[in-house]
């Protein structure tokens, strides 16, 4: 803009100098239009100037889009405006920021809006998990010879979020059959059939053995066929998952991609758990019971995790039923071991630290601990025993 306003004034002194150096109605013609031409851009720009909207989004997705880690994000950036003029030059910073690693970079556009939308595409991919925000700040709208410019509002439609999911590994795991002492059997297998006969499982064909009071004598007179009732299967496992992100960058994408891992794979075993973490100082734990449940729940710690401690204070509501806790971290920090030791005295204890400890000072004796290297999870995950 500096640059046009010079240009402006150069041309501006040329006329008038024509105008002193040369009496006539042609000079004078000359110096008023010369003095009424930024006005007259400024009255033609100014309702394209003042309609002008900024969009940025992925085109096919519903907000929040999502994406792989290094995979490409095609991004739309769209300026449009309902003046018949085509409007000026528009410029605008475009901020690319993973909230969960603190990575940040911007990007300078610019744009000639009209009636029709002009969409500019922008290629973006992540090396990391998070959620990253693109938004258009600093925009401003300028008139037809670039001479006056007006900050442009921001709008919601200005800001696009994106969830970089971790990587979900398939490592060679194990379960160690261990039910909690607390179980109540809330829960039911969804696949395999048990012995209570409090809750239903399914129906199936009289098979020899069975008992007769398991058959259904109003739905075998139907059928045609002894069909008999299937009992349910309690399961009262629970794993507790505590993930701690005071750290950042590789470390802390290495530990999400492990909470992935972890969670997959019990859920794909029928093994509900519980994910814990801190959220602004406090305690939150997300239950995770069915295939559903895993993705929202990682994409919540990814939103809302905080980058400090987990708390050392007892929940106020703590998950009941832990059979197994598994905490992920940089380093332990022993206020939290001292607090599972106290709430889940029974439970068997897995550490993934990412840190090289120096022995088990402040750990159990009988707690197992696996390190975690950036860029190494499936390798140190495998043959692992949860």
């Amino acid at each position: 803009m500096l640059k046009n306003r010079l240009c402006y004034l150069l041309i501006l002194f040329c006329t008038a100098l024509f105008f002193v150096c040369f009496n006539g109605y042609y000079s004078a013609y000359v110096f008023a239009l010369s003095l009424a031409l930024p006005v007259l851009s400024l009255l033609i720009s100014l309702p394209g100037m003042l309609t002008l909207k900024l969009a940025v989004f992925v085109p096919g997705q519903e907000e929040p889009a999502r994406a792989q880690k290094s995979a490409p994000i095609l991004l739309h950036v769209q300026a449009v405006t309902a003046w018949v003029v085509p409007a000026g030059r528009t410029r605008a910073r475009l901020v690319i920021t993973n909230t969960f690693t603190d990575e940040s970079r911007w990007e300078q556009m610019e744009f000639s809006p009209s009636r029709l939308p002009q969409v500019m595409e922008h290629t973006l991919s992540s090396s990391t998990c998070g959620a990253v925000t693109c938004q258009l700040v600093k925009a401003r709208a300028y008139d037809l010879l670039g001479l006056f410019c007006l900050p442009v509002k921001a709008r919601p439609e200005s800001l696009c979020k994106i969830i970089v999911q971790p990587n979900v590994f398939r490592p060679a795991l194990g379960v160690n059959p261990q039910c909690s002492p607390y179980g109540g059997g809330e829960r039911y297998s969804a696949s395999k059939p048990g012995g209570d006969p409090t809750e239903l499982f399914g129906l199936r064909e009289y098979r020899l053995g069975d008992r007769l009071n398991r058959v259904d004598w109003k739905l075998s007179q139907k059928t045609g066929g002894l069909m008999v009732k299937e009992s349910s299967l309690p399961v009262t496992d629970r794993v507790l998952l505590l993930v701690d992100l005071v750290t950042s960058g590789p470390e802390a994408d290495a530990l999400m991609d492990t909470l992935a891992t972890l969670s997959d794979f019990l859920i794909q075993q029928e093994t509900g758990h519980v994910i814990g973490f801190c959220q602004e100082g406090a305690w939150r734990f997300l239950e995770v019971s069915i295939p559903e449940d895993v993705a929202p729940a990682i994409e919540l710690v990814l939103c809302f995790a905080s980058r400090s401690l987990l708390p050392a204070v007892r929940p106020d509501s703590p998950p009941a039923g832990i059979s197994r806790t598994i905490y992920l971290c940089s380093g332990p920090d022993p206020a939290v071991v001292g607090l599972l030791e106290e709430l889940y005295p029974a439970a068997r204890r897995l550490l993934l630290h990412l840190l090289p400890l120096e022995g088990k000072s402040g750990l159990p004796l009988e707690a197992q601990e696996v390190r975690i290297r950036p860029g190494h999870v499936p390798e140190d995950l495998d043959g692992l025993l949860l």
